[in-house]
C-alpha cells in the first residue's frame, strides 16, 4: 500500500547499474534487455526480499533500493555480486552483465512509494565510483557494519564526487576480495511463502525494466506522474517526452562515445525539470538507427513529444542540432543549433547539455500552457489552473498578478500540498511587492518568504521557491542567505532560466557585477522572454558595468514589452545620457515619472550591499537630468 503523505526516515540506500551497458546495447541490444530483464527478476528482486529490503524502482539499467539495516544492505550488495558471477559462468565474454553498486546511509524524504534526497545523490555517486562487480560504501554505512561484518573492506579515503559538495569518505569491497570472503549469514524462512514473493516482484522488476514509461531525474529516482506534494504534472497533461539517441554524423564512428554521452547529458538535465515526464535513456535506445515514423515511437514509449538530432564534428569545433517534433502528428515544433569549441570535450558536453535542455524546456511549458488555454473553463485541474495563472502573470499588470493569485489559490485548495503552487503564489507575491501594487511592501515581502519557505518544506527541490527566497533575501539584504539559496535552486537544476536570474540578482546587490551579467545571459540564452525584474536587474548591471549600448537595448526591448512596469525607464535613462543621447534620456525619465510619480532617486538602488554602486547609479541618473 502506497504511503499517501511524506515524511523522512533514515535508511540506507543501494543504488546498482550495470557497468558498460551502453557498450552492451550497441553489441545487441535486444539480447541485452533479456539478460537484464532475466537478472533482475530471478536474481536482483529474490536477493533485494530475502534481505528485508524493498525496490524503489529501476531507471534504466540501474536499481534503487531501500534498508532499513545496513547490515542487510551489505549482505544483500555482497550477494548480487556473488550471484552474478555465477550467473555469468558459461556465458560469452561479450554478453556478460556487471553491477556496480554504491551504499549511503542518511535521511531521506519518503513521498507514495518513492524516495529522495541528498541520500540518494550520495548513492548514485558513489555507485559511479565502483568497478563492474564491485561496491562502494559512505563512511556512514561502513561504521555501522565494520565490526558486524568480517569483509574485506579497502579504505579509498576521501573524494569528491560531482554535485556534492563535500568530500566523502568511502570504502570498497572489491570483487576478487568478495570471492574469497566468507559469505555473510542469510536469513531464513518459509520457502514457499517467499517463493511466491520472489515470483511477484520478479515479474514486476521484469516489467520496469522494459523502461518505457519510466522518468529519470539526474542524481535520483525518476519524478512522480500525479501532483501531490512534489507538483508533478497529471499523465494527461501530455508532457511525457523522450530525447532519441543524437545520430552521430562525423563519419567516424569512434566518436559515437561524444553523441551518446550528450543525449544522457541532455536526458539527465531535462529531467530536472519537475514539470516533464522524461524518458530514461534506456528506453529510447531500441529505437537507435531505426528507420520509423515518429508516431510509432511515440506510441511505443507512451511519449507525447520526440527530440531527436544530429552531432558533427568539425575539427576543433562541434554542432548540435536539436528538434522538436509532436509523436501524435510528426510536426516540428521547435528547432535550434548550437557550436562550440572541443577544448575540454566533458565541459562542452556538460555546457551543450544545459542549453539544449533549458531551451526545450522553455518551449515545453510554452506549448502546455496553450493546450490548457484551449481547454474548456468547465474542465480543468490544479496543474491547468497553475498554468493559466503563469498565463495571466506574464504581462507584469496588477491586474493579472490579482487574478493569477486568485486562481493559486483555488489550486491550493484542490492540492493543498503541490508545492509548485506555493511558490507560485510566493513568486507574485513578491513581484506585487516589488512591481509598486501593494500598500503594504514590506508585509509582502515576508508573506513571499513564509510561501517559499512552506514550498521548499514540501518539495526540497523546488526550485522556484528557493529562487524567490534568494530575491526576498537579497531585498531585504540578507546577502548571505540570498546567495545561499540561489546556489542551491542552481545545484537542484542548473538549466533553469528562473534559478540563474535568481543567482544573477543575488549577485547583483552583493556587487558581483561581471558574474550577474553572466548568469543572467546564460538564463537569456535558455529563455528569450525574460521578466521585468531580471530585465531590470541584468540593465543595471550593464550600466555599472559601463555596457551602456547594452543597456539601452535590453531595457528598450524589456519596455515595449512591458509598458506598464514601473522602474525600467530610469536606468534606461542613465543609459542614454551616458551614451549622450539626452534627448532620449529625457523622454524616458518623463515617462518613468509618469508611471511612477512617487519614484525617490537616493532609494533606487538601495539595495546595493556597496553604496559605491548605489552612488553610481545616482550619478548616470543626475546625468539624464533627475535631481
Amino acid at each position: 500500500m502506497s504511503n499517501t503523505g511524506t515524511n523522512r526516515r533514515l535508511a540506507t540506500i543501494l543504488f546498482a547499474d550495470v557497468g558498460g551497458y551502453s557498450r552492451l546495447m550497441r553489441a545487441d541490444e535486444e539480447q541485452t534487455l533479456i539478460d537484464l530483464r532475466a537478472h533482475l527478476a530471478e536474481l536482483v528482486a529474490p536477493v533485494v526480499e530475502r534481505f528485508h529490503g524493498r525496490i524503489v524502482k529501476t531507471v534504466g539499467d540501474g536499481v534503487l533500493v531501500e534498508f532499513s539495516s545496513a547490515v542487510e544492505a551489505i549482505r544483500s550488495a555482497v550477494e548480487l555480486q556473488r550471484g552474478m558471477v555465477e550467473r555469468n559462468v558459461g556465458t560469452v565474454p561479450e554478453r556478460r552483465q556487471a553491477f556496480r553498486i554504491g551504499l549511503h546511509l542518511g535521511d531521506i524524504i519518503a513521498y507514495e512509494d518513492d524516495v529522495f534526497g541528498d541520500t540518494v545523490n550520495v548513492a548514485a555517486r558513489l555507485e559511479a565510483q565502483a568497478e563492474p562487480g564491485s561496491i562502494v560504501l559512505s563512511d556512514s554505512v561502513y561504521e555501522q557494519v565494520r565490526d558486524k561484518l568480517a569483509l574485506p573492506f579497502r579504505d579509498l579515503g576521501r573524494r569528491t564526487v560531482k554535485n556534492i559538495d563535500r568530500p566523502i569518505r568511502m570504502y570498497s569491497l572489491d570483487g576478487a576480495a568478495l570471492a574469497e570472503a566468507d559469505v555473510p549469514p542469510r536469513p531464513t524462512g518459509s520457502f514457499a511463502g517467499k517463493r511466491r514473493s520472489f515470483i511477484v516482484a520478479g515479474v514486476a522488476v521484469a516489467l520496469i525494466a522494459l523502461g518505457v514509461t519510466i522518468a529519470y531525474r539526474s542524481g535520483g529516482p525518476p519524478p512522480q506522474d500525479a501532483i501531490g506534494a512534489f507538483g508533478r504534472p497529471p499523465a494527461e497533461s501530455g508532457q511525457s517526452v523522450a530525447i532519441l539517441v543524437l545520430i552521430n554524423q562525423s563519419g567516424d564512428p569512434a566518436q559515437d562515445y561524444f553523441s551518446d554521452g550528450l543525449t544522457e547529458d541532455i536526458t539527465r538535465a531535462l529531467g530536472r525539470f519537475k514539470q516533464l515526464t522524461v524518458l530514461s535513456y534506456g528506453a529510447v535506445l531500441p529505437f537507435r538507427g531505426k528507420e520509423m515514423p515518429l508516431s510509432e515511437i511515440g506510441h511505443a514509449l507512451n511519449a507525447r513529444y520526440l527530440v531527436g538530432g544530429s552531432v558533427r564534428r568539425m575539427g576543433t569545433r562541434v554542432r548540435v542540432t536539436v528538434q522538436l517534433s509532436d509523436a501524435t502528428n510528426g510536426t516540428q515544433l521547435w528547432a535550434e543549433q548550437y557550436d562550440d569549441e572541443m577544448t575540454d570535450i566533458f565541459a562542452v558536453q556538460e555546457r551543450i547539455a544545459r542549453r539544449v535542455a533549458g531551451t526545450l524546456a522553455s518551449s515545453l511549458q510554452q506549448i502546455a500552457l496553450q493546450q490548457s488555454l484551449r481547454k474548456p473553463t468547465d474542465n480543468l485541474d490544479a496543474y491547468d489552473l497553475l498554468l493559466r495563472s503563469r498565463a495571466l502573470a506574464a504581462d507584469s499588470t496588477r491586474a493579472g498578478n490579482r487574478s493569477a493569485r486568485d486562481l493559486l489559490d483555488r489550486v491550493t485548495l484542490l492540492s493543498p500540498t503541490y508545492a509548485e503552487a506555493y511558490a507560485e503564489m510566493a513568486d507574485l507575491t513578491f513581484q506585487r511587492a516589488t512591481f509598486g501594487w501593494s500598500e503594504f511592501p514590506e508585509q509582502d515581502v515576508d508573506t513571499a518568504i513564509r510561501l517559499a519557505q512552506k514550498a521548499v518544506e514540501l518539495d526540497d527541490e523546488c526550485v522556484l521557491g528557493h529562487s524567490v527566497l534568494a530575491r526576498a533575501y537579497a531585498a531585504l539584504q540578507k546577502y548571505d542567505l540570498g546567495l545561499a539559496e540561489s546556489e542551491r535552486a542552481l545545484q537542484i537544476n542548473p538549466s533553469d532560466a528562473e534559478a540563474s536570474l535568481a543567482r544573477a540578482a543575488a549577485l547583483l546587490w552583493t556587487g558581483r557585477i561581471d558574474d550577474s551579467i553572466a548568469a543572467a545571459e546564460f538564463a537569456v540564452h535558455l529563455n528569450p522572454n525574460i521578466g521585468p525584474e531580471a530585465a531590470l536587474n541584468l540593465g543595471l548591471a550593464y550600466v555599472l558595468s559601463r555596457r551602456y549600448a547594452d543597456a539601452a537595448k535590453l531595457l528598450e526591448a524589456a519596455r515595449i514589452r512591458y509598458p506598464g512596469y514601473p522602474l525600467l525607464d530610469f536606468p534606461l535613462a542613465g543609459a542614454y545620457a551616458e551614451l549622450g543621447r539626452t534627448a532620449d534620456a529625457m523622454d524616458a525619465l518623463e515617462q518613468g515619472r509618469r508611471k511612477n510619480p512617487h519614484f525617490v532617486l537616493t532609494s533606487f538602488g538601495s539595495r546595493f550591499q556597496d553604496p559605491a554602486l548605489q552612488q553610481r547609479i545616482e550619478a548616470s541618473l543626475r546625468k539624464a537630468g533627475l535631481n
